[in-house]
């Protein structure tokens, strides 16, 4: 009974010497954190303190892994609270040249996520122009990789790889935009492409214009194919130009459109008439139905003969001609005023009053004299009227 205390005693003395052993081992392995000046040991639901890169290296597929169930959770924080300096909340980085190689990689899961979900989310409290909510930029001068790449592969209607959105009204203020700073030709600032028979670039507004250009040194729009405009085509003149037959290599020829107040169309050619002096014009089988108010021009060509006259008009979509001579050439034209259903419902109106912010200005102020803020056109993005351009400049 007497040596009892003394067994206990030295059995504490061993289990003391033992935990200080295990617990040297199990120090000198832990993660490099918490208090550096103390034991370098991470603790978990604490703040924990070094101001020595902590670095956790290993071979594992994923040696750092984070997992809350916590409704709401930000399962990894990374704040720079500096500032000043270029801080970066977190900083992720791949060498892999593989595919699929991310330096950044986020992912969503839901099927029916709710509002502001997003496999990546980036926001911005900036005031100023510098700051985005998300900047990709592609460091190297050679390749083609873009800065921002946006993706999808749903095929319902509406999708969109890269989705642009804004509510500001102001000038130039804009759902998505494209800037180019060079100065020289001939990128873009902003492009589309489609490979099939979709659209490349497409523009809506219920309001205002859906598509707007201005250059006021050269073209304003410029396609190098058909164009087809289903509406009005309204316009200050208008011409064709074409490499002049007589000179191709060195200049163009311009020639101006033949205007009319109404809807006109109009049709010529020329026929002879038989032994009794009368010959029939037929006109297309679709004349009468597209036009209206004939009205006509009869010319003989040659020495015979000195009048025509038209002795039974349209009618069948032909007209009769009798020439006071037999076997005459007669050169003759035929006008109808438009009468289809697209014409009778978009009939133009030939004077139209100018109303509203409109009133008391003009297309071309600088051509009666007046400044450019009585200029009638106001262009989007513009804070004050820009001057029409509609002339048409060498092409480059």
């Amino acid at each position: 009974m007497s040596r009892t205390p003394l067994r206990r005693l030295a059995l504490a003395l061993v289990a003391i010497c033992s935990a200080a052993l295990a617990a040297g081992s199990l120090g000198a392995g832990r993660a490099s954190a918490a208090d550096c000046t103390v034991d370098n040991i991470f603790r978990m639901a604490q703040m924990n303190t070094c101001n020595s890169n902590t670095i956790l290296q290993g071979s594992a597929v994923q040696p750092f892994y984070v997992l809350s169930t916590a409704p709401g959770a930000q399962a990894v924080v990374g704040w720079a609270t500096a500032e000043t300096g270029p801080g970066w909340g977190v900083f992720a980085r791949s060498d892999s040249s593989g595919t699929d190689a991310r330096g950044l990689y986020g992912i969503l899961t839901s099927s029916s996520p709710g509002t502001d979900s997003a496999g990546v989310a980036g926001f911005s409290l900036s005031t100023t122009g510098n700051g985005p909510g998300v900047n990709g930029r592609q460091l190297s001068f050679n390749g083609t990789a873009p800065g921002v790449y946006g993706e999808t592969v749903s095929t319902a209607a509406g999708a969109a790889g890269v989705r642009g959105s804004i509510s500001s009204s102001a000038a130039n203020a804009a759902g998505v935009r494209g800037d180019n700073n060079s100065s020289t030709c001939c990128g873009m600032g902003v492009a589309g492409f489609h490979s099939g028979q979709g659209i490349g670039v497409y523009g809506e507004a219920q309001n205002g214009f859906a598509v707007s250009g201005f250059s006021p040194n050269n073209w304003s729009g410029y396609f190098q194919g058909s164009v087809n405009v289903v509406g009005t085509l309204y316009k200050s003149s208008g011409a064709f130009r074409i490499d002049n037959p007589i000179d191709p290599a060195h200049s163009y020829l311009q020639h101006s459109f033949v205007e009319s107040p109404d809807m006109k169309n109009v049709y010529d050619g020329n026929v002879v008439t038989n032994g009794k002096g009368f010959a029939t014009v037929k006109l297309p089988a679709y004349f009468q139905a597209l036009n209206k108010d004939f009205r006509y021009q009869l010319t003989i060509v040659g020495a015979r003969g000195w009048r025509a006259r038209v002795v039974k008009e349209i009618a069948h979509n032909r007209l009769t001609i009798e020439s006071d001579e037999p076997r005459v050439k007669v050169s003759w034209q035929v006008t109808g005023i438009r009468h289809d259903a697209y014409a009778n419902a978009h009939r133009i109106q030939t004077v139209v009053p100018k109303s509203g912010s409109a009133d008391g200005k003009y297309i071309h102020p600088e051509l009666y004299g007046k400044p450019m803020s009585k200029s009638v056109v106001v262009l989007p993005g513009m804070t004050h009227p820009a001057k029409p351009h509609f002339n048409l400049p060498a092409q480059r």
